[in-house]
């Protein structure tokens, strides 16, 4: 299913709790989390050349579930891990992992290579395996090739302002320079998620966070017919649209990844961990 009738709004499910706040004490981030929390961990490591990371729950808490972050262009295992977006599902419980991917790789094999070996350095640190895939514009590219071609499956993906045509990413800058470094003069069909929506898993629920003002991601290029093909195969998917362009940083929300990604763990699973 999709929410593409309820139009285009700006996260309009905060705007009545937000305007309270504001009212009694001021202006608060839409991504604060409950005073009185831990400061999380970081564990770091290096697979086959690529930089790995795992972020922690503090205090030595068991992580309730585990999330992959997968970066953009111009990112590598550090973006936004430290960012309020990915800390308030730290600050939550949850564990997230993230690479380097080989960088500006776009999905390449060396990139899908490198989510086998995260995700099992993972589960080793953590007993988990991944429940949620989040992913940042070219992260889309690199998660969703990731499981069309062998990764297992997680419960659930989330992609904000997603590239998934690469034969339309001329708006974005370099991008074609990247793409034709990773795949040369084509692209193949399996890795080009707009081309291969076909061998997504279905059982995983998608939430896809895009906006029609995007002049580099088009919408009408990426999201909407990668919603509609999606969908039409029998997904769940469900798109949320949002002003601004590309660089908007609050398409960024940590309470909306964190609402989602906790409706993604098992249903036995009891309120701090579903490790041994």
């Amino acid at each position: 299913m999709t929410s593409e009738d309820q139009g285009a709004r700006r996260w309009p499910w905060l705007l009545a709790g937000v305007l309270a706040l504001v009212l009694a004490v001021g202006v608060v981030p839409l991504t604060s989390v409950d005073a009185g929390e831990l400061p999380g961990e970081t564990v770091r490591s290096e697979l086959e050349g690529q930089g790995v990371r795992l972020n922690l729950p503090g205090g030595g808490v068991e992580p309730k579930g585990l999330v992959v972050w997968f970066h953009g262009q111009a990112g590598d295992e550090d973006v936004r891990m430290d960012d309020p977006f990915l800390q308030t599902l730290s600050r939550d419980g949850w564990a997230v992992a993230s690479s380097n991917f080989h960088g500006a790789s776009w999905g390449n094999p060396a990139s899908t290579r490198d989510v086998d070996l995260l995700t099992a350095w993972a589960e080793e640190q953590t007993g988990l395996t991944p429940d949620v895939f989040v992913a940042g514009s070219m992260g889309g590219t690199t998660s969703l090739n990731a499981l069309v071609n062998g990764a297992e499956p997680p419960t659930c993906w989330y992609g904000v302002r997603p590239a998934l045509s690469l034969n339309d990413m001329g708006g974005v800058p370099l991008a074609d320079k990247w793409i034709r470094r990773s795949f040369g003069r084509d692209v193949p069909p399996e890795r080009d998620p707009i081309r291969s929506v076909d061998a997504l898993p279905t059982e995983t629920r998608y939430r896809l966070i895009a906006s029609r003002d995007d002049p580099q991601v088009v919408y009408a290029e990426n999201a909407e017919p990668f919603v509609e093909s999606l969908s039409a195969a029998g997904a769940d998917v469900e798109p949320v649209l949002v002003y601004g362009g590309h660089q908007d940083e609050e398409h960024f929300n940590g309470r909306d990844v964190l609402s989602f990604a906790n409706t993604c763990l098992p249903e036995d699973a009891d309120e701090t961990s579903r490790a041994d």
